[in-house]
């Protein structure tokens, strides 16, 4: 199920990320044209806030997130077992200060007008709480699974995990 998830996921970040470029690209054309589109940099903003963090959390998934590990690897597997352990946990405190703080900016700009669209810009300030939520139990699963030795935790070999 974990997987499926994973997939739909992707498939939306993808998806946000096609409308931002073919937005982007049409609102230019039709600028260049003499009719610019005023609505689409407007929404290709609250697509690619989506995009950012949905592809985000795929990435958390697959620990595809830049690492410097220069020093870490220089330690011994127990030593970088328990680094990797609490930057996760490090991790999940700041994604859960995220989830608070983008919610309350979320209620904030429930009323603002997003441009000339005439939505929410609650649109685009959602993507903040609803990705840190998703990378937080992304953190919290790796965390909970690399302590129980279900997975490797994310640190310092040379395919980025502890083996």
């Amino acid at each position: 199920m974990f997987e499926r998830f994973t997939r739909i996921e992707e498939g939306l970040a993808m998806a946000f990320f096609a409308i931002t470029a073919g937005l982007v690209f049409a609102g230019a054309l039709a600028r260049t044209l003499g009719e610019p589109l005023i609505w689409a940099i407007d929404i290709a903003q609250c697509a690619f806030a989506w995009a950012s963090v949905l592809g985000a959390d795929v990435a958390l998934k697959r620990n595809a997130h830049i690492a410097i590990d220069i020093l870490a690897r220089r330690f011994p597997r127990g030593v970088r077992r328990l680094l990797a352990a609490v930057w996760l946990g490090v991790i999940a405190v700041f994604l859960a200060a995220l989830v608070y703080y983008g919610t309350r900016l979320t209620l904030l700009n429930l009323e603002r007008p997003l441009g000339d669209v005439g939505i929410s810009y609650g649109f685009v300030t959602s993507a903040i709480p609803a990705g840190a939520l998703l990378m937080l139990i992304t953190a919290v699963r790796r965390l909970w699974r690399g302590i129980r030795g279900e997975e490797t935790l994310p640190l310092a070999g040379r395919d980025g995990t502890v083996t």
